[in-house]
């Protein structure tokens, strides 16, 4: 129900920015993978990415104190993505494929 009240949200959004002259990605993903992105599924993500400009919503960082102290439920995940986006292999398939 929220990603669905997002999509509706993100659309107003686009026609907004568009109207303003702002660019915006043709695609937006993640928000299904918030704190359950493994390797993995990161590397079928980006195998399968269509033409265009896509923006992958993520929360890579540390679990420090004052994470640590805050009532997010995304604290180990958050190490966990910065794990996987830092990763030599996902990055080497990123250049491969030809992706800035």
């Amino acid at each position: 129900m929220q990603a669905r009240g997002l999509k509706l949200l993100a659309r107003d959004a686009r026609e907004q920015a568009g109207r303003a002259g702002i660019s915006t990605a043709d695609y937006f993903c993640g928000i299904a993978q918030t704190g359950e992105l493994t390797r993995e599924g990161m590397e079928q993500f980006v195998k399968s990415l269509p033409e265009g400009t896509t923006e992958m919503m993520c929360h890579p960082g540390y679990a420090d104190a004052a994470l640590q102290k805050t009532p997010t439920r995304l604290q180990d995940s958050r190490q966990t993505e910065l794990r996987i986006l830092t990763d030599t292999g996902i990055r080497n398939l990123v250049a491969s494929m030809g992706f800035a």
